[in-house]
């Protein structure tokens, strides 16, 4: 997810996962002190934790049959298919340890509670009512079991990372489960929420056939619906569990359905074949806004994506250059007429929504208005070259993949308005290998990258970008003594303020420009309702908060 996990189905999609840098985070991460990088955890743990989870509908009137849009799916195990549009069929049938709430805040959900005693332990009191599919009763080793499959070399999970900082994981009671960690980890629990938990025996005895498309059916939960059919790049057919210990949901039958691309799925809503979907894209959003009978919802992202300088070359090294690029940068103007409103103009690479888990709202509001705008302003980006190393302007280029468009569109919006001050920027579309080689080697002296979310938490992207061996080429000692501290806390009273100490320093000298913080949009005909659509869709029992209109 981490930051992010974009669909597959297309080069479009997978080229938008590259460009939100879920595997170039989670890559960095992993080689950064046994990190590992994205989905990982709440650190308000140090009290146990307990509430109610389960299913209950906003609405009493039964729905038949659910149509839902999603791209391709590639397996029903998050092991091998860590993707946001996995978590469409897995979030409401095969559950976790944890969930999130409407407010995205952690809640039990097979845990009966948890807790954290120590900052190197997690212990997990289960729910001793519950049953899988098959009426077998959830047990402490089959907990055991699925958490410790992510730490097998041998299934290559695309979690594992989840992990790194493991040491043990074992049944301490009749119904208890204590994880050990071999050092401090203020993201953990956060893995939680993915971490399916599935029969030991059942999932051994498929072996790597779990979680495949196929003829019968590949995987086994805990949830309020039972997955009867999986055909690749084709449907997903979930059955109500009526054996499910919680309230029973509003809709008899969900079909999940795969379209190869954004545009097929438009094509599939304004024809009715589906009901709704969670995955509108931003720039699109005018045309799906123009579907009769339907609505379009949005909540405030926690994905950004930003224009990176390599501080170590010229004139990208001197400060007043990047405040030239930065004043010069319409980025209001680019939100609204290539974005169409659906994003926010971001000051920081941190989106106001990661801080759920660590302040309330009006502090992280009041934060931000600490933080540079960088506001566009000809007369201020003609002042700040004026007083660079380069007083009488320059050339350079910039590259970004042709399946971007809105990136193009934004970039030669920023070309017009660098000729005023005699910065020529040549823009070029070059192809996405292309453009991910040269990203992966950093070999751009100035280029975007992006981040997509991985876990609700400020540090998401801060461990990524401001520690040594990202694209800027950026390096700062008290930055980097400030990120590990943090990582070391346990609780947000104390990583807080050493989060924003980080931003403080690192935001004004501009390694990156963060352009801008984009929306989360689903799309729903107007015969259903959706309530408090959340970015972490992925991560909740998202069928709760659909009802009939």
């Amino acid at each position: 997810m981490g930051a992010t996990r974009q669909s597959l189905g297309t080069e479009r999609d997978e080229w938008s996962r590259r460009l939100l840098a879920s595997e170039l985070t989670r890559r960095k991460l992993i080689s950064r002190a046994g990190l590992g990088g994205a989905l990982l955890a709440m650190p308000n743990l140090l009290a146990a934790c307990s509430s109610q989870s389960e299913s209950s509908s906003t609405s009493g009137q039964e729905i038949e049959t659910l149509e839902w849009g999603t791209t391709g799916i590639r397996a029903l195990d998050y092991a091998h298919s860590f993707d946001v549009q996995t978590g469409v069929p897995l979030a409401v049938s095969v559950e976790s340890l944890l969930t999130f709430d409407n407010d995205i805040q952690l809640q039990p959900l097979l845990a009966k509670s948890w807790s954290q005693p120590d900052p190197l332990n997690y212990v997990f009191e289960l729910r001793t009512d519950v049953e899988f599919w098959d009426g077998t009763p959830l047990k402490p080793e089959d907990v055991v079991y699925s958490l410790e499959r992510h730490m097998d070399p041998d299934v290559a999970s695309e979690m594992n990372y989840l992990f790194s900082r493991v040491k043990s994981i074992k049944e301490t009671g009749p119904s208890q489960v204590t994880v050990a960690l071999s050092q401090p980890d203020p993201y953990f629990a956060y893995g939680q929420t993915f971490t399916s938990i599935t029969p030991k025996a059942f999932t051994e005895e498929l072996g790597d056939d779990f979680g495949r498309p196929g003829e019968t059916v590949s995987t086994m939960g805990t949830g309020p619906y039972k997955i009867t059919a999986f055909r690749a790049d084709d449907l997903v057919t979930l059955e109500r569990n009526e054996g499910y210990r919680g309230t029973p949901p509003p809709v008899k039958t969900i079909n999940v359905k795969m379209f190869s691309d954004p545009q097929t799925m438009q094509l599939a809503m304004r024809s009715g074949e589906i009901d709704g979907t969670f995955q509108v894209p931003v720039p699109q959003v005018e045309q799906w806004r123009q579907i009769e009978g339907t609505t379009v919802q949005s909540a405030a992202g926690m994905s950004v994506l930003a224009m990176f300088f390599d501080v170590t070359q010229e004139p990208w090294s001197d400060i007043n250059v990047r405040r030239a690029i930065a004043y010069s940068f319409d980025r209001e103007g680019v939100v609204e007429s290539v974005l169409g409103g659906e994003a926010q103009v971001a000051n920081s690479l941190v989106p106001p929504a990661q801080w759920a888990s660590l302040l309330p709202e009006d502090e992280v509001a009041a934060f931000y208005d600490e933080l540079p705008r960088f506001t566009f302003d000809m007369e201020q980006a003609a002042a700040a070259l004026a007083e660079s190393s380069v007083p009488d302007g320059f050339s350079a280029s910039i590259e970004y993949p042709t399946i971007i468009a809105e990136l193009g569109k934004a970039l030669l919006s920023l070309q017009a308005n660098l000729k005023e001050i005699n910065i020529e920027l040549d823009v070029k579309e070059v192809s996405p290998n292309q453009w991910f080689a040269e990203l992966q080697a950093q070999s751009y002296p100035i280029g975007v990258v992006g981040y997509a979310p991985d876990y609700p938490d400020p540090a998401n992207y801060i461990t990524s970008a401001y520690l040594p061996g990202n694209q800027a080429k950026y390096e700062n000692t008290e930055v980097q003594a400030l990120v590990e501290e943090q990582e070391k806390a346990t609780d947000p009273e104390t990583r807080a303020p050493l989060i924003q100490e980080v931003l403080r320093i690192a935001e004004p000298e501009l390694p990156f420009l963060p352009l801008w913080w984009a929306n989360s949009v689903m799309s729903i005909i107007d015969d259903l309702a959706f309530e408090s659509f959340s970015p972490l869709w992925y991560n909740q029992v998202w069928i709760q908060n659909l009802s009939s209109a």
